[in-house]
């Protein structure tokens, strides 16, 4: 039995983490400006318009939670990266995530999104080995993979795991644009949330 995602609607959105609700259970999605978290978290909720998506970088700017039940998170942190705001509104974010991160004594796990592409870069690096060093579980989604010309699934997900030194169970390769592998991270994401 896993939680229905399906049912998923928006439940609240904040930059001041300390003064969220607590949950029963929750899941994080972040990663570099632009990598597509919000379209994965439309593509696993089955919903077009849920999480808002935009092709300008950025775009995400406050933590904004969607519950599939009562008590149950779904979380869309603001990207990390190349996203033209000020120095001082990156600051701000950077406390944001890693306060949220920190602060949450129900989090299952934070997925953290790589563009297929152009493969994980140091900004993912240093989140993974950030959210490591707290001690908070984390699962490697490689997202994009419609744009991988002769794609080889299997080997993408090796040569991911080989660059970040990481177990390849961790990692999930899809594309939320074609929707291929998604169905695996929903029954993930629903299994956590339980």
């Amino acid at each position: 039995m896993t939680v229905k995602l399906t049912d998923t609607s928006f439940f609240i959105s904040s930059t001041e983490p300390q003064n969220l609700p607590q949950s029963i259970s929750e899941v994080a999605f972040v990663g570099r400006s632009n990598v597509g978290k919000s379209s994965v978290i439309n593509a696993i909720c089955n919903k077009k318009n849920l999480a808002r998506t935009s092709k300008t970088p950025g775009r995400t700017r406050a933590i904004n939670i969607f519950t599939p039940s009562n008590g149950r998170w779904i979380v869309d942190l603001p990207g990390y990266g190349f996203a033209k705001v000020s120095e001082e509104e990156k600051t701000s974010w950077k406390q944001m995530i890693e306060g949220y991160i920190t602060g949450r004594k129900n989090l299952k796990a934070v997925y953290i999104l790589v563009d297929g592409l152009v493969g994980p870069t140091e900004l993912d690096r240093v989140m993974i080995e950030w959210v490591r060093a707290v001690n908070v579980k984390f699962k490697i989604i490689v997202n994009k993979t419609d744009r991988i010309s002769n794609l080889n699934l299997e080997k993408l997900k090796s040569d991911t795991a080989e660059n970040l030194g990481i177990d390849k169970n961790l990692i999930f390769c899809v594309s939320a644009k074609t929707k291929a592998g998604i169905g695996n991270i929903t029954g993930d994401v629903g299994n956590l949330l339980l």
